[in-house]
């Protein structure tokens, strides 16, 4: 790979991971207190892998997922960022602590993660015979900016107080609106 190619790879990752950066912040805002260093690499770590691995099935079943994202993607990404952005705020209503199962930072990787699935099948088009590497520093570039978002989310959590619950929420509903409208 030729340090063009690699550059390329940085700001396509940089790109598709703004949607977990904003997820990130918005988590680790709301959860301040239970938002731990181990809990921050879990999130960065589930985005960067998501990010990575959506590029390899979009190039790898682009026949099938290609038409299948194109046409519901949107929705998909958009209706699970509304509901867990909903959750968020009715639980920051109810003054409880905030904590996301696991099963939740899942869907939400893979809510932000889906567009990385359309270049994944753009790449096939492209008739590229692998996109491995390209893939492994997309998902590296996303953990890594998810992760400062996390850190970024943290310190305003706790600066703003229980303040920023609502607009951590905010943040999701917007996003999972903004992937619908303008997708």
């Amino acid at each position: 790979m030729n340090w063009e190619v690699a550059v390329e790879a940085v700001l396509l990752g940089a790109a598709l991971a703004m949607d977990a950066v904003a997820a990130s912040v918005a988590l680790a805002a709301a959860g301040r207190w239970t938002f731990n260093p181990r809990r921050m690499l879990i999130t960065a770590g589930l985005f960067g892998l998501f990010q990575c691995l959506m590029p390899l099935i979009g190039f790898y079943g682009s026949s099938w997922a290609g038409s299948l994202v194109e046409s519901y993607g949107k929705y998909i990404a958009g209706l699970l960022l509304i509901a867990i952005g909903s959750k968020m705020f009715s639980d920051g209503e109810s003054n409880k602590k905030l904590r996301f199962s696991l099963q939740q930072l899942l869907l939400l990787a893979l809510a932000t993660s889906l567009d990385a699935l359309l270049v994944g099948v753009s790449f096939s088009f492209q008739r590229r015979t692998s996109i491995w590497l390209d893939a492994v520093i997309i998902g590296f570039v996303t953990a890594l900016l998810a992760w400062l978002g996390c850190v970024t989310g943290r310190w305003s959590g706790k600066l703003l107080g229980k303040n920023c619950t609502w607009p951590g929420a905010l943040v999701l509903v917007l996003l999972g609106l903004k992937i619908i409208i303008f997708s």
